[in-house]
């Protein structure tokens, strides 16, 4: 039996807790455990490699491995306590309808330039320079910190001796060299500045190892703008005799890293626009590019910043089949996605400072906690209470309404006044689970060495957890959304204009999943209804509406450096979600996948990504800086086509000038899914993008494999 790293973090953390003083706060415990697995944790530096940090379970011997084992199994596995009346309705309002809230961690982007230019000492003397004001109570957490930060020197360190053994035990002159540098690099950083492109790197990689372990999530960690401030080692590097193959070694290195630690979702930012409105993207974007289409790779994402005078050059570099294939690149609007800052809180002349964050979020780099899944909310449960007296059509409510159930509606408005309601209300109570949550993280879990370095968190004396950043973000994600606004067209079509049914009439059907002759019959004529997808200005209209109304009612939760930020952002849990919900009156079947992302339900996009993009750019994307992605699939033996690139660039800035922000591609042909799904052996390489990261197609869940075929062959 093999531990993996996170069961022996779980055995360093028992050895750690006898430590501390009983009367010692969370987070000087949570500092003592971390620092006592920097210095024990089992690492290695192998022969072959251009960066530290290697760990695990491999580099403990015999007698150690039986030692952790043992530890292992004799930790208590514990009986989790009664729930509450409270946990319960939580519980159920999840596993019933898709609604909750809750504290996430990870999803992260560090303020890594920092980190690089200055090193962590800077961050010691920041945390010295507050304690001299500090209370008692900042003291202790501020010491925390303290402890922390320099406990990565002690594991920095520890690889620089791994390195300098393995350099005095190897004869060959090219590994001995490759070692020594290593051990170099330890020993400087990332404590100090970094003084070459190497070190920059190696610093990045060992913050980045530490913010997972510190987390003990590696969920979307990502790096930022490193193609701008890396972009002066490079160069000096490069003027001191480096050459570029030197160069791109180590960067190729850190790819090899990226993707054997942690979730596929790191995205590494390329281009955009300076602050006076000049492109960016440099010769260290364009290596970038190169070396992720030659490893061709899920990770690191790589999310180009698009606008008019993006080099062309670039952009057919992007369009790669090697690249297109696994799912590669991501599609950012960089005027937009700023606004969408601005927006949210960023003064405008430090808006073009973002970073594009894990799957899709928007952050700026070091200076913000993104709770990337804070808030969930499934938008057909009051679209069912308002339709249905404030009760849903197949379950109970686990919870009481203050809402006061209307008898019945003289118009469509008027339905959807209610609706909101019982929006805003769902919201509220999903949001208070999320509060609750986080206070709880930061009294119980908190963070030292990640509120560290996340700016305003020293200054506050306060955990990453509950607003010690500068900006505290929380992400509520919106499901159904697409679903809901075709159902309001429907309604205001057969129930209010042409008054074919009455909205008890199809409130039953939904509840019978349109069983029977009649419901059959109302199902033929809520698909024949205009839907969001295909440009159609009703529809879209609606759509707009139903997002509007969504993200206000989240935004106004806001207050202070606490961000709540709508988002339709889903990945493939639209599956799981769909699974727990009933069918809906826009003639979607009980169980069926929810609508992913923006994107329109599978088949509802006649007019193909003409119509995708007239949609999803009618919605006011930039209300909602949570994320907003829109999922396309591309004909991969279409893209050689020099007029079908331009077109395709064309279309992109078109819809980017709309106030899209983001557009995911998947360019492979169902045919293969289908192979794949038949045979396990077929295609075992095949990547798809999933809705922020891309991973192997054989991973997903058959559910995940066959929603994913569909949606390829209508085009979504």
């Amino acid at each position: 039996m093999n531990l993996d790293i996170w069961s022996i973090l779980d055995v360093l953390d028992s050895q750690a807790d006898a430590t501390p003083p009983p009367t010692a706060s969370a987070a000087e415990r949570a500092a003592c455990r971390f620092a006592h697995a920097l210095a024990h944790l089992p690492i290695g530096v192998n022969a072959d490699e251009q960066l530290a940090g290697s760990f695990g379970w491999e580099f403990l011997d015999d007698e150690r491995q039986a030692a952790y084992l043992a530890a292992h199994q004799r930790r208590p596995n514990g009986t989790p306590p009664p729930q509450s009346a409270a946990q319960t309705a939580q519980e159920l309002l999840w596993n019933g309808f898709h609604c909750g809230g809750g504290y996430t961690t990870a999803h992260t982007c560090a303020d890594y330039q920092r980190i690089v230019e200055r090193g962590l000492g800077d961050v010691v003397t920041q945390i010295d320079s507050r304690l001299i004001s500090a209370t008692p109570a900042e003291r202790n957490t501020l010491a925390a910190m303290r402890r922390a930060v320099e406990a990565i020197g002690v594991l920095a360190s520890r690889y620089a001796a791994a390195a300098a053994t393995q350099a005095a035990a190897t004869s060959h002159p090219t590994l001995r060299a490759d070692m020594e540098r290593i051990a170099a690099s330890c020993a400087r950083v990332p404590m100090n500045p970094a003084e070459s492109f190497h070190e920059a790197l190696q610093s990045i990689w060992l913050i980045h190892l530490c913010i997972g372990f510190s987390e003990r999530s590696t969920a979307s960690l990502s790096l930022g703008r490193i193609d701008q401030f890396l972009l002066p080692f490079y160069r000096r590097d490069l003027a001191r005799g480096v050459t570029r193959d030197e160069l791109k070694a180590s960067l190729r290195a850190l790819c090899l890293r990226l993707n054997g630690f942690g979730d596929a979702a790191c995205a590494v930012n390329l281009g955009g626009l300076d602050a006076a409105g000049h492109d960016l993207f440099n010769e260290l974007s364009a290596l970038i590019v190169e070396t992720a289409t030659e490893l061709a790779l899920p990770s690191p994402i790589l999310a180009a910043r698009l606008h008019p005078g993006f080099p062309d050059s670039a952009f057919q570099a992007l369009l790669d089949p090697r690249l297109l294939s696994i799912g590669q690149p991501t599609f950012y609007g960089e005027l937009p996605c700023r606004e969408a800052m601005v927006r949210r809180g960023v003064p405008s002349e430090q808006a073009h400072r973002f970073a594009v964050n894990s799957c899709m979020g928007l952050v700026m780099p070091g200076a913000e906690i993104s709770d990337m899944w804070g808030g969930v909310v499934n938008l057909t449960l009051p679209l069912e209470l308002a339709m249905n007296a404030g009760r849903p059509l197949t379950k109970a409510l686990p919870y009481e309404s203050a809402i006061s159930p209307a008898p019945a509606y003289a118009s469509c408005d008027a339905l959807f006044e209610k609706y909101t309601e019982y929006l805003a209300e769902i919201i509220t109570r999903c949001l208070e689970l999320n509060r609750t949550a986080s206070e709880r993280a930061a009294a119980e879990a908190p963070n030292p060495f990640l509120s560290s370095i996340t700016r305003g968190c020293v200054e506050r004396a306060r955990d990453r957890a509950w607003r010690g950043a500068d900006w505290h973000c929380v992400i509520v994600e919106g499901f159904g959304w697409a679903s809901v606004a075709d159902a309001f067209v429907a309604i205001a079509r057969l129930v209010f204009e042409q008054k074919t049914y009455s909205l008890a009439e199809l409130a039953a059907d939904c509840a019978s999943d349109f069983d029977g002759a009649a419901g059959q019959a109302i199902l033929h004529a809520l698909r024949t209804c205009p839907k969001y997808g295909s440009g159609d200005r009703e529809a879209d209209a609606m759509a707009a509406r139903v997002s509007s109304q969504f993200a206000a009612a989240v935004s106004r939760h806001s207050d202070a450096n606490l961000c709540y930020l709508p988002s339709y952002h889903t990945l493939h849990t639209h599956i799981d979600a769909g699974a727990k919900t009933g069918a809906t009156p826009d003639g979607r079947r009980q169980g069926e996948p929810l609508g992913k992302q923006l994107a329109p339900l599978p088949g509802r996009n006649t007019r193909g990504l003409t119509g995708m993009l007239l949609s999803a750019s009618a919605v006011d994307q930039r209300a909602m800086s949570g994320g907003q992605a829109l999922d396309i699939s591309l004909n991969l033996a279409e893209t050689a086509s020099p007029k079908w690139r331009a077109a395709f660039k064309a279309a992109l800035l078109a819809y980017f000038d709309r106030g899209g922000m983001q557009v995911q591609v998947n360019a492979l042909s169902a045919q293969q899914m289908r192979e794949a799904m038949a045979d396990a052996n077929a295609h075992p390489d095949l990547a798809v993008r999933i809705g922020g990261f891309s991973m192997h197609f054989r991973h997903l869940s058959p559910q995940a494999q066959e929603d994913m075929a569909v949606r390829v062959e209508q085009g979504v």
